[in-house]
């Protein structure tokens, strides 16, 4: 079980919330240790014992990538509605696009838009994956 939290002070953050600014770049955070930790458990000699562990954590990758496209999107719209009311501006001299918040926020729909995409096909890839690996046992003996 992994439990993220904001700070160490706050309850572990849960689907149903409450959910402020902070802890969403926690989960954001805590995703980022999770591969971190996935690359070391991966390395460790005593990481994985059987196939069936790859088959598992290949299900798990395949699934948590599926969901990806669903908060890219999100945070496109986020970032849509609050150039269109005007909450949010691009400052012109370290902006990217020169002070145009709608051009940013245009090139965040297309780059989200094709990270979209990837994510959608590396779920396909590392089900694909899974599949491959979903006969091999433990030869004993």
């Amino acid at each position: 079980m992994i439990e993220i939290r904001a700070d160490e002070h706050d309850q572990p953050i849960t689907a149903d919330g409450p959910h402020n600014h902070e802890r969403t770049r926690a989960v954001a955070a805590g995703i980022d240790t999770a591969f971190r930790l996935l690359n070391y458990a991966t390395m460790s000699p005593t990481g994985l014992a059987y196939p069936s562990d790859v088959y598992s954590v290949l299900g798990e990758l395949s699934s948590a990538i599926h969901k990806l496209p669903q908060a890219l999107q999100q945070m496109d719209e986020f970032i849509t509605n609050q150039v269109g009311s005007g909450q949010a501006r691009e400052h012109p001299k370290y902006g990217p696009y020169d002070g145009d918040a709608n051009a940013a926020a245009r090139a965040l729909a297309s780059v989200t838009r094709e990270a979209s995409v990837a994510a959608s096909q590396l779920g396909r890839l590392l089900g694909e994956a899974q599949s491959t690996v979903r006969g091999l046992e433990a030869a004993l003996g």
